[in-house]
């Protein structure tokens, strides 16, 4: 696995809050679909922005505390520890901790429609010698 630090965790302005943020895989390393898996350290009242236009699909396995993924202000689905939150490409909202601490690790990958029209990219075995 290919983790990428500069000098320690990273600290990302989210707001006025702020949290630590690890990129574990960026696309390129990997031989799929997958835009990048991270790792959130998510302190308490920090809100994720999650939009339509950055063109992923999301799988959100929370470690720690709880998240929720707000569509609207009256619609949301809360994820303690150890469940997964999928959302699907298209989705505009926030992932927001509550009054506690949260760390989730989040998975990007394109969304079906576009991976369908991307050439197969399966590695090849090595020749063998004959």
């Amino acid at each position: 696995m290919i983790v990428s630090r500069a000098q320690g965790d990273v600290t990302v302005r989210v707001g006025d809050r702020s949290a630590q943020w690890q990129s574990l895989i960026r696309r390129g390393m990997l031989h799929s679909e997958c835009e990048g898996v991270e790792y959130w350290d998510l302190r308490p009242g920090t809100r994720l922005e999650v939009r339509a236009d950055h063109g992923v699909e999301e799988a959100v396995l929370v470690i720690s505390g709880q998240l929720a993924l707000f569509e609207n202000e009256l619609s949301s689905v809360v994820a303690d520890a150890g469940d997964l939150l999928l959302i699907p490409h298209g989705v505009d909202g926030e992932l927001r901790t509550g009054d506690h601490p949260a760390t989730a690790v989040m998975v990007r990958g394109l969304p079906a429609a576009v991976a369908s029209r991307l050439p197969r990219r399966i590695p090849e075995l090595p020749p063998t010698g004959r």
